[in-house]
């Protein structure tokens, strides 16, 4: 007879119940609605919104400053009155004792300004008269200044005139010129151009002056100039 399968003994209990698990669906993708070749048009995204601000906004200060404290006293109906009618604001202003000391300042000021004036236009016929004689001092400045400038050159000029090595340089060419003088007296009295008398008359007092100056001569270069 054919075999049967084998089951194990489990007393009178039947096998538990084990319930078959369906099967993952697959991923479901977006759907993108069919738009041809062309691609989603972009879309930027929007800044988020800002915070709410902190600050709390103050009500303006209307307390009234301490230079004005009799407005505190005023009603509101005075206080629109005051502001209507400029009349009225314009008397409140000069009956203040601040804006009387300011004013009483301000006539202080003008007349100090008044009398200033009136002393400067006074004055004004000296200073004139100052004025033409400093231009009259500044013209002789000039004239004397022109003089002086004239008067350093002359300076100047002798003073190269009468240098030592100048009046050396000349003492030397004076020399010389006697010397030459001199030798052709010498030469004409040979060649018996002039007489012994005019020779002796002319020859001598050149050849002493010739000495003379060579003498000089010497001794201002023994001097070093």
């Amino acid at each position: 007879p054919p075999s049967r399968p084998h089951i194990p003994a489990q007393g009178n209990k039947p096998p538990a119940y084990q319930p078959s698990r369906p099967a993952p669906a697959p991923p479901s993708r977006p759907h993108i609605p069919a738009q041809g070749n062309k691609p989603p048009a972009y879309q930027p995204s929007r800044p988020a919104p800002a915070p709410p601000s902190s600050t709390v906004s103050r009500p303006p200060d209307l307390s009234v400053p301490a230079s004005f404290h009799d407005l505190s006293s005023m009603s509101n109906d005075q206080l629109q009155e005051l502001m209507d009618s400029e009349e009225k604001l314009a008397e409140y202003f000069e009956s203040r004792d601040d804006i009387k000391r300011l004013q009483n300042e301000r006539a202080k000021l003008v007349s100090r300004n008044e009398e200033l004036a009136t002393y400067n236009m006074s004055m004004k016929p000296e200073l004139e008269a100052k004025q033409q004689e400093l231009i009259e001092l500044y013209s002789e400045l000039e004239s004397q200044r022109t003089q002086l400038s004239g008067l350093q050159q002359q300076r100047q000029a002798l003073a190269n005139h009468y240098a030592p090595h100048n009046i050396l340089a000349r003492l030397k060419i004076a020399a010389s010129e006697v010397e030459e003088e001199t030798e052709g007296i010498a030469e004409s009295f040979l060649n018996g151009d002039i007489a012994i008398d005019e020779f002796l008359k002319t020859y001598i007092p050149k050849k002493t002056l010739c000495h003379s100056r060579r003498a000089k001569e010497e001794k201002m270069e023994k001097m070093g100039i």
